[in-house]
């Protein structure tokens, strides 16, 4: 199929560019100029009925981003003047257009080694619901659906300049999605070593559970749940470990559990860590040697 030539002096938010459709991780970096031009427009002047003139320029330039499955779309600006250019996003999927506020003021905070990260800072809002009480504390943003995932669908970016002189932009996006892997963080220092268990040397504590009770010292487990009656009270003292779950394979199993396996109810949506070697991975997949990775992205990351 042929590339469609129209120039963004012609593109509206009826018309805009297409970035894509995606389902993995990937990195867009738009550039271009805003602001009035002075050329000739129309035709020229002759004895006919005249449309002709001085003027041109745009102060919009219009794209639009297909996401295949639910992720979220980051966008930040870059040099030469930031200050005076606006973006904004658009929710293509409702009628009438909903504009998606972009976290410039982000209000979760991860302190990381002593330095405060801004997980969603530059990230489009999810849908604008009056749900914002669905409370979680196993959650990053505790259930306030504004962080959560933009949903499958299309979205527009406008880039717009705030001023009535030419201006040139620069802006990176980045369209990331939830995880589906779930990493382990090991002690050993070559990564070599996985807590996994074959066999439990722990005592059995049967549910339901009728009076107090001590989790010794070398530990208990309880198959599947444990129901805990009113009044009595179970202790683990420190250095103690109390397994509820699945039970453990026997010795002579072929297989091994690892301990702290996710479940399926994972909170995966709720990880944002932004790779900077994913970032720049899925850069090199769609760019030249020659095109250098972004490097106004690189603040956004938090990791290697």
């Amino acid at each position: 199929m042929a590339r469609n030539q129209v120039g963004q002096t012609q593109r509206t938010q009826n018309n805009p560019l297409v970035l894509g459709t995606f389902d993995t991780t990937a990195v867009r970096y738009l550039r271009g100029s805003l602001g009035p031009q002075y050329k000739v427009v129309g035709r020229a002047d002759t004895n006919q009925t005249s449309n002709g003139g001085i003027g041109g320029g745009t102060f919009n330039h219009w794209f639009q981003i297909n996401l295949s499955s639910p992720g979220w779309i980051i966008a930040t600006k870059g040099p030469p003047r930031p200050q005076y250019i606006q973006i904004s996003a658009y929710d293509l999927n409702k009628t009438p257009i909903q504009g998606d506020p972009i976290f410039d003021a982000d209000s979760i905070r991860v302190n990381s080694n002593g330095e405060i990260y801004l997980p969603y800072i530059n990230s489009v809002m999810s849908a604008q619901s009056d749900l914002y009480n669905q409370f979680s504390r196993l959650r990053l943003d505790r259930g306030d659906e504004r962080y959560y995932p933009l949903n499958a669908g299309s979205y527009l970016i406008c880039i717009s300049s705030t001023r009535n002189e030419p201006l040139n932009y620069e802006v990176a996006v980045v369209i990331e999605f939830p995880p589906t892997e779930a990493f382990f963080e090991l002690e050993d220092l070559d990564g070599s070593v996985c807590l996994q268990e074959t066999e439990l040397d722990a005592e059995n504590i049967v549910s339901p559970i009728t009076v107090d009770t001590i989790i010794p010292a070398t530990g208990g487990y309880t198959i599947s749940l444990c129901q805990i009656n009113n009044g009595v009270t179970v202790t683990v003292p420190d250095g103690a470990t109390w397994f509820i779950g699945d039970a453990i394979p026997a010795k002579d199993f072929d297989d091994f559990k690892i301990v702290l396996e996710p479940g399926d109810d994972a909170y995966f949506d709720t990880i944002h860590d932004h790779s900077l070697s994913e970032w720049r991975g899925a850069w090199e997949n769609e760019h030249q040697d020659t095109e250098p990775f972004p490097e106004i992205l690189v603040p956004l990351t938090n990791r290697p």
